[in-house]
């Protein structure tokens, strides 16, 4: 069996190389809208407009949705430049810790009513490296759904716990162990739930679009998490839910790589919880053509924006101020007068 291994591309590698073609030979997606052709194209094979729309009422009826706040003009307690009105959207708030819920509950959505019919499924199974796990488990908690979490060796251990709190099983094991325990459940009815390539899980987080428009008003600029901590989904949902909507807002998405040079100097050493930098098939397609653009921190920026922000009360897990280490090191540019939402993807699993 051919699992996530299969699905993945070199996030670093494959963005930045396409997004230099992009600038090169221009993209259909910059501006206030996309190109006709290409809209047509999303609708019929990804997902258009209605379907966005209905995943986000969806996701708010649930009783597990939290609308997370958005902290406004935080540029001046930040030590951003003057000028620059920065919004920082908490999905850190959200009830499992991290945007990962918005994605579950639209992917769960069509398998809920078959846990009660003839030859009903007997559980959820799934690998991650702990969010999606987490949120899995919450929603299946929940509503008393069997649920089996296979982690890699260096998912952190307060995650696992957290799953086990949450009543899910956790198993350690390696890809080749982990798609013989996949087969196994599935002959007995479990359902394999991708923890990151699935469609309906991008169009969930999409939905964060709408609502920071409704909240907000329409960004200039949103800074998103990439690959690393998010496998693409989240990212290319919400540029594919700003293209959808016509909106003129850039799309950022932030990489976060290593600084092996300045590793040692680095309080308490090498940042953990940086997952490899990769992004799945279907994220990455559409991503293609809807994100404007990304750019890369390295851990002394990212442990300096989690500093600052933790000054401001916020506590979070270090990569997850990537997007706000984006803006405070200069690596991303944005102007006076913008309205800019950096958007916090989780918190510490222990809070």
């Amino acid at each position: 069996m051919k699992l996530i291994v299969s699905m993945l591309h070199n996030a670093t590698e494959y963005f930045h190389l396409n997004f230099q073609q992009k600038h090169q030979y221009g993209s259909p997606c910059f501006g206030m809208s996309m190109e006709p052709s290409l809209k047509a194209h999303l609708e019929e094979e990804w997902f258009g407009l209605e379907r966005l729309r209905q995943s986000f009422d969806a996701i708010r009826a649930s009783p597990l949705y939290k609308r997370t706040p958005v902290l406004v003009d935080c540029a001046d307690v930040l030590g951003l430049d003057a000028g620059v009105c920065l919004n920082l959207k908490m999905e850190s708030m959200q009830t499992s810790g991290s945007y990962k819920l918005r994605g579950v509950i639209w992917q769960m959505e069509r398998y809920r009513a078959l846990f009660n019919s003839p030859g009903r499924l007997q559980g959820m199974v799934t690998m991650s490296a702990g969010n999606y796990g987490i949120a899995l488990a919450t929603y299946c908690k929940h509503y008393n759904i069997p649920c089996h979490v296979i982690v890699p060796d260096e998912c952190p251990p307060k995650k696992c716990t957290r799953m086990v709190e949450l009543r899910a099983s956790v198993e350690v094991a390696h890809s080749s162990q982990a798609a013989d325990t996949i087969d196994r459940l599935q002959a007995q009815n479990w359902t394999f739930m991708h923890p990151f390539d699935d469609l309906n899980l991008v169009c969930g987080y999409g939905t964060i679009m709408m609502e920071l428009v409704d909240s907000v008003g329409q960004p200039d600029v949103v800074v998103v998490p990439a690959g690393p901590v998010a496998g693409g989904g989240l990212l290319c949902g919400m540029a594919l839910a700003a293209r959808l909507m016509e909106l003129p807002t850039k799309v950022f998405g932030v990489d976060v790589v290593p600084e092996s040079r300045r590793r040692d100097s680095l309080p308490g050493g090498e940042m953990k919880g940086l997952p490899e930098k990769y992004i799945g098939d279907n994220a990455f397609r559409i991503g293609f053509d809807c994100v404007d653009g990304m750019v890369t921190v390295n851990e002394r920026d990212v442990l300096d924006a989690s500093n600052c922000l933790l000054q401001m009360g916020v506590v979070l897990e270090p990569y997850a101020a990537s997007t706000v280490a984006a803006l405070l090191s200069g690596k991303l540019a944005v102007e006076a007068g913008q309205k800019v939402v950096s958007i916090v993807s989780s918190r510490d699993v222990d809070l």
